[in-house]
């Protein structure tokens, strides 16, 4: 019954991409749209939600005459075989992070026993003849007893990282996190679009300055971002999905990951180069007046030389930005 239901879930996942491949998918600085048109089958049909989607973001509109009656969004719930297994695991996994708490206590206890013992006094009385001996023994019993500690440890903290992978499995297996929106239509065909939101699923920009003495900065903006699947077009937009409640970012096109995104050429406020055992340079642009540079990663290059990498932290339009590379 288990493996029955992984793999109705699995095929679940199957129509979801096969639907998705026909869409688009946008990327924002914080997350992501994705869109695609499906048809229904006798009036019904599902859409299948990941577990980073955003909550009351999905929307289906119709596009070719038929109206959309009811939407419910149920969560996927793992067979009972499947939970029951998670649950297990997850509380072993409890169990094995309180027994490290545990040894963390002992160790200290040992430790202090260990560091009382080298600190008693060196003196012989009826009762300790051999003060040395019983120091030494005292000594080398906590050290066992420290050793054993680490011991457990490190075995405690191996089945702790093998389970995580099997939880793990289990729950995208399971579809845990994930819900499906139910979709119902007027007559027995329809054709909708599917829209919904995704957090976290967000595009990087990855800037690469070159300056090679004529006063200007050239400047390519590449896109780094999550796979897209099977989507057939992939967009970014320059702004956090917030910003763009009212659908003032232009969508910019990318062919592939690292993509260019945009190519500017800006003319130098200031441009600084030292030369020493590693070269650094600095310079001074002021942004375009209509143009916005979003937060993101950034390469200086001086006539081909690579000079650094650095965080960089955006740039609003006619803003006046000083960099540093390689100091």
């Amino acid at each position: 019954m288990r493996t029955l239901s992984i793999v109705v879930l699995l095929l679940m996942c199957t129509v979801f991409q096969a639907k998705a491949s026909a869409g688009t998918i946008t990327y924002y600085l914080d997350g992501a749209k994705v869109e695609y048109e499906a048809k229904a089958k006798r009036g019904y049909l599902e859409v299948r939600l990941p577990a980073v989607t955003i909550a009351n973001s999905l929307r289906v509109k119709p596009l070719d005459g038929c109206s959309v009656t009811r939407v419910e969004i149920m969560p996927v719930k793992p067979d009972a075989k499947t939970a029951k297994e998670m649950a297990g695991l997850v509380e072993r996994k409890n169990i094995l992070k309180d027994r490290l708490k545990a040894l963390d206590t002992k160790e200290e206890i040992f430790k202090a026993a260990a560091k009382s013992q080298s600190g008693r006094a060196v003196r012989k009385t009826k009762t300790n003849p051999e003060p040395m001996t019983n120091i030494r023994k005292g000594t080398e019993f906590a050290i066992a007893q420290l050793e054993s500690v680490y011991t457990v440890r490190r075995r405690t903290e191996n089945e702790l990282s093998a389970l995580e992978p099997r939880i793990e499995s289990l729950q995208k297996d399971s579809g845990s996190g994930c819900s499906v929106g139910k979709v119902w239509l007027t007559g027995n065909t329809g054709k909708v679009r599917i829209a919904y939101l995704l957090v976290e699923r967000k595009w990087l920009p990855m800037y690469s300055f070159s300056l090679d003495g004529s006063g200007f900065l050239h400047t390519v903006i590449r896109a780094d971002y999550p796979d897209p699947g099977r989507a057939t077009s992939v967009y970014v937009v320059p702004l956090p999905l917030a910003d763009d409640a009212v659908g003032s970012g232009v969508p910019l096109a990318v062919s592939e990951r690292f993509g260019k995104v945009a190519e500017y050429r800006i003319p130098l406020e200031k441009e600084e180069f030292t030369r020493s055992p590693v070269p650094s340079m600095m310079f001074s642009f002021k942004a375009p007046s209509n143009t916005f540079l979003p937060a993101g990663i950034a390469a200086c290059f001086r006539q081909g030389e690579f000079l650094g990498n650095m965080n960089f932290t955006g740039c609003r339009p006619n803003e006046l930005k000083t960099l540093a590379f390689g100091k």
